[in-house]
């Protein structure tokens, strides 16, 4: 399914309860932003599982229920996001931002986090393995 936003062409795929956008190339903070407000207004669960998103400043954004995990997030920016109930398993979080970030009820178990930046991060319910 394609939908043209902003003279951009995004092309979303739906598989069951999850969207994901497809694209060539890195993603970017507006892709996601796009693909967040595609799956709340589809009422479904935003998917970036194993996608390349490191080095890109994610802050302030709500990833409630995304699926993440195998996802490269080195280096990202993610203060202030919410990844509440998210799945993060596997993913690489080296050196990533995540400071004030809500990690509540999320599961970032076997997950990189070498190096990040979790002061004041919220943690509760998180499993961490």
């Amino acid at each position: 399914m394609a939908k043209v936003i902003g003279g951009l062409v995004l092309k979303f795929k739906e598989t069951g309860k999850y969207i994901s956008l497809l694209k060539d190339g890195k993603f970017t903070r507006n892709d996601i932003a796009m693909l967040i407000k595609e799956a709340q207004k589809r009422n479904m669960i935003v998917d970036l599982s194993g996608t390349d998103l490191h080095n890109l400043d994610l802050s302030k954004m709500s990833f409630g229920r995304a699926n993440l995990s195998n996802s490269n997030l080195t280096n990202s920016d993610l203060s202030n996001a919410t990844f509440f109930d998210a799945n993060i398993s596997n993913a690489n979080l080296t050196n990533a931002n995540l400071s004030y970030t809500d990690f509540s009820y999320a599961n970032l178990s076997h997950s990189n986090m070498a190096g990040a930046n979790l002061s004041n991060a919220v943690l509760l319910k998180t499993i961490i393995t």
